[in-house]
């Protein structure tokens, strides 16, 4: 009984590691854009997250 509970315990532990964890990366792109005027200055931050379809995304050709 101590085995199983000791068991059931562990793989909760594991399973909720692998959720906090998993979760937490996107990739994305960040573009900060700073405009000083002599009235005061703005501050934009854009934020695109990246997202791709497939086991790879095709590789980057030059233009021609």
């Amino acid at each position: 009984m101590k085995k199983t509970l000791t068991l059931f315990a562990g793989a909760c532990f594991l399973a909720g590691t692998c959720l906090i964890t998993g979760c937490g990366e996107e990739a994305s792109v960040t573009e900060k854009t700073i405009e000083r005027t002599p009235q005061g200055t703005t501050t934009t931050t854009d934020t695109k997250k990246v997202e791709t379809t497939g086991d790879a995304p095709p590789p980057v050709t030059a233009p021609k």
